[in-house]
């Protein structure tokens, strides 16, 4: 164990700023707590997802969330996953699904089957809950299944299961047509949500408290928005490495005055930052785009090899869960539950309007040309995770459809004899592949050579700006 640690610590990404380097004891806190809190009794445990618009409703009625996402997360960046995939597996799982659910699953089997934590659980285990929220938010197929798997190994948990639909994008008609029918629909499921909390809980929902609530959660939106935006100064301040970290609090957090603190201090940090032009490398080479796609946690490091190459990424589109609320064109309204179900299609119809500015786009690549221009970005790099496909579908056409609209450069990439070859893309860009948490996927020397070969490419294109 002594021997695990010491590599364990080794393994530790170098971070650039104070406020990420704070954020493992907060998410160590998350479990130690839930598991506190499961021991009092005195406080119900809730399975849920992270970015699904219903947080303040659990927080209003006292409800303490269990992020499984979350804890499958740390399993991974501890290199310790691999047992619970496993035993999955044994349940007739197949590899070949979301591994955070495969993950979570085979915990939720060993501890109901041991009726206590697995051995040496990551930070003392994943709590049981008293009930599970799930939703698929036409996004992620395994988040209206996932709980509902679990339920074979807790059958006396109830689930709600909740559907948070969004307008599809279509280029030749305004969202804002189907918003009422959409809104209608997203506020009958959240007063549902509302009913089942009030019955599984005993009590009743505190609508002032709520108010409070997404308020302070609509604060803490614009903060984030304007402190992200720090990050586009030259040096950048903060990297994308760093944001893995500092999503906690916008991904997990969100409705608690510390959430809001954190990021008043982190904005803080980054101004101290821009005024001494202090960059996260003293020779910034290349600035990138971290432009889809879950990252590898047991692989944060690789953010470090970038760093040490001379590039930095100011900006990504994982985990950037917020867009300003004072530029979305929401109504205004009293009542908390109504402006959640605003605030939600406000966020993921943001950019189908400057989507239709430009013809054949669509909101992702408008989102994409939008951080590549204000954060003066010179390539892409995404990440197709094998086992998370919902989420990173759709990553290479983005790429094809990105080089539209900027010049074709040249692009050195590996063949298969392992010589380097030129070829003509449309944009400077790498594709890593690995998965979230499955670490057998993963090859430290090819993702570097990958990366290498990466550098080598934009530091061709730079030296033929010159000539």
């Amino acid at each position: 164990m002594a021997e695990k640690q010491k590599k364990d610590k080794k393994r530790k990404r170098r971070t650039a700023t104070e406020a990420a380097s704070s954020i493992g004891p907060m998410v160590k806190e998350f479990i130690v707590g839930t598991n506190r809190i499961k021991e009092e009794g005195k406080q119900k445990l809730a399975f849920t997802f992270i970015v699904c618009c219903h947080e303040e409703i659990l927080r209003a009625l006292d409800v303490a969330p269990i992020w499984t996402e979350n804890f499958a997360g740390i399993c991974g960046a501890k290199r310790d996953a691999e047992r619970f995939l496993n035993r999955a597996e044994s349940l007739g799982f197949s590899r070949s699904l979301c591994t955070y659910a495969l993950c979570g699953l085979g915990f939720d089997h060993w501890r109901e089957e041991l009726g206590e934590m697995p051995p040496d659980a990551p930070w003392g285990g994943q709590a049981r809950p008293d009930f599970m929220i799930s939703t698929g938010q036409i996004l992620c197929d395994p988040r209206a299944k996932w709980y509902q798997a679990s339920q074979q190994y807790m059958p006396d948990v109830p689930i709600y299961n909740m559907d948070l639909p969004y307008p599809l994008f279509q280029s030749n008609k305004d969202h804002r047509d189907v918003w009422g029918y959409y809104h209608k629909y997203i506020v009958k499921e959240l007063r549902g949500l509302i009913a089942f909390v009030e019955e599984q809980t005993g009590k009743k929902m505190d609508y002032d408290r709520l108010r409070e609530l997404v308020d302070l959660s609509d604060r803490t939106w614009n903060l984030i928005h304007e402190t992200y935006q720090l990050r586009s100064a030259v040096p950048c301040p903060m990297g994308t490495g760093d944001a893995m970290n500092t999503m906690v609090p916008m991904c997990f957090m969100m409705a608690t005055g510390e959430a809001y603190e954190f990021y008043l201090g982190l904005k803080k940090e980054l101004e101290e930052k821009n005024a001494k032009k202090e960059g996260i490398v003293k020779d910034e080479k290349f600035r990138l785009l971290w432009g889809g796609g879950l990252p590898s946690w047991f692989a944060l490091g690789d953010f470090n090899y970038f760093n040490s190459k001379g590039a930095v990424f100011p900006a990504e589109t994982t985990y950037r869960m917020i867009e300003p609320l004072y530029e979305m064109d929401i109504p205004e309204t009293d009542d908390p539950v109504e402006h959640l179900a605003w605030r939600w299609l406000g966020y993921w119809t943001f950019w189908y309007d400057r989507a239709k500015k430009r013809p054949g786009s669509e909101p992702d690549v408008e989102r994409l040309i939008s951080f590549i221009e204000e954060y003066k970005i010179d390539g892409v790099v995404m990440h197709e995770a094998f086992s998370c496909r919902t989420w990173h579908v759709g990553l290479i056409w983005q790429l094809h459809q990105l080089g539209k609209i900027y010049k074709p450069i040249p692009v050195l990439t590996l063949g298969k004899d392992g010589k380097k070859k030129e070829e003509k893309r449309e944009l400077s860009s790498l594709i890593l592949e690995s998965d979230i948490i499955d670490i057998t996927s993963y090859s430290e020397v090819d993702t570097r050579n990958k990366i290498d070969v990466f550098i080598e490419t934009l530091e061709s294109v730079e030296r033929s700006k010159v000539t």
